[in-house]
């Protein structure tokens, strides 16, 4: 049976004997879907109050209407709370996500055919790569990237292209994140990446894989990148030159299909 708790009487909270405002509902309602997304088997509500560090009065009002509106649900035998599927379902509604998956995922299927390479599709998403999409390779044996998985920007050609292609304030935010000994190579191989039009490099992460990246454009500028970690087969039909311009082909076609204008 669910541990039922009294509804305080306000939103406030008592600090050296003053009532003190309580931080705004939207940022207290963040941090316990953060904190959820972070707990598998869920939490039940004193485990939240606990875990964030605030009073009941703070939390409760918040979890009800979570719960109520349906982002998070309540396990009647254990009292526990967990994200439900919402915020799932909402990130697939987002139609710029949405286009580039749909539209970028049968160009991964065109390269990885044709290349016989395994690429994926991925996207910054703060201090990290996220990877939207991957197809492996047709081959029986290979080397892919998990959909889903999170990298490091700063060790990632994916993130490097991205980089290398974002507003200046970006660049000296992400430069400014990196030890003063990294810096100076940094700043070097954004301008090359730049002056290229792509990144062509072995992977930092993966012995043996040479990592082939090109941006992605809409209409505001740069989004995404696609990345093959290209490694050698026996037989192969497509040398790493081909499948770069394969690549480039492919991310050139998307980028026109997202509006972006045709780089001169």
């Amino acid at each position: 049976m669910a541990t039922k708790h009294p509804i305080p009487d306000d939103d406030t909270s008592v600090e050296n004997g003053r009532k003190k405002s309580a931080v705004p509902s939207v940022s207290k309602a963040l941090d316990v879907l953060e904190l959820l997304a972070e707990a598998r088997p869920g939490l039940t509500m004193n485990e939240i109050v606990a875990a964030l560090n605030r009073t009941m009065g703070e939390i409760y009002r918040i979890v009800v209407y979570l719960s109520t509106r349906g982002y998070i649900e309540q396990d009647e035998n254990t009292g526990r709370y967990a994200l439900t599927l919402r915020l799932f379902e909402l990130s697939h509604k987002y139609d710029p996500t949405e286009r580039l998956i749909s539209n970028g995922v049968p160009l991964l299927e065109r390269i990885a055919a044709r290349t016989e390479q395994s690429c994926h599709l991925g996207v910054k998403n703060r201090n990290s790569i996220l990877i939207l999409a991957s197809v492996h390779s047709p081959r029986p044996a290979g080397y892919s990237v998990r959909t889903g998985a999170v990298f490091d920007l700063a060790n990632t050609s994916t993130g490097n292209v991205i980089t290398a292609y974002s507003s200046e304030s970006e660049q000296k935010r992400y430069l400014s994140k990196l030890d003063k000994s990294e810096r100076d190579s940094a700043v070097e191989r954004l301008a090359h990446i730049r002056e290229r039009g792509y990144e062509d490099r072995m992977s930092a992460l993966v012995k043996g894989v040479r990592n082939l990246s090109v941006p992605i454009f809409d209409n505001r500028g740069i989004v995404a990148a696609i990345t093959s970690g290209y490694i050698e087969q026996v037989d192969a039909r497509f040398t790493p030159e081909d499948t770069l311009n394969e690549i480039i082909s492919a991310a050139q076609e998307l980028s026109k299909s997202l509006g972006s204008a045709p780089k001169d």
